[in-house]
């Protein structure tokens, strides 16, 4: 069973994504959420391996380059997605040179579950 750590700070924005992704992918993949940037990091190093991290750009704390940058320095080849809302080329750039495995903007339900299969094999 593939193992997703989903993070967004809003909370509808979270759910709605869990529950694509478990439509989408039913029982072949554990989707665990967090609300920021801090709490997903610790999930990362105190749980069981995640498979897939996929994470909003734009959070409160900790935001999803900060986050993207301290799973990458740990695990350069751990498979990140990252979606915005907002068209910042910068951090868009900065995430690609980071090693993250695709970029989706809002609205992004069809262009995650093609990533989410992509990336996972499923």
């Amino acid at each position: 069973m593939k193992k997703i750590l989903v993070v967004d700070d809003e909370a509808d924005i979270l759910d709605t994504i869990i529950e694509t992704l478990e439509v989408e992918f039913g029982e072949s993949m554990s989707i665990q959420k967090a609300m920021n940037g801090l709490e997903a990091l610790s999930k990362i190093e105190n749980e069981d391996p995640y498979d897939l991290l996929v994470t909003d750009l734009n959070m409160p704390e900790m935001n999803g380059v900060e986050l993207t940058e301290k799973v990458l320095f740990k695990n350069k080849s751990f498979p990140i997605i990252v979606f915005t809302g907002h068209g910042d080329f910068e951090e868009q750039q900065k995430l690609t040179d980071l090693g993250v495995r695709a970029m989706i903007k809002k609205p992004y339900v069809e262009d995650l579950i093609d990533e989410v299969s992509s990336i996972l094999k499923v």
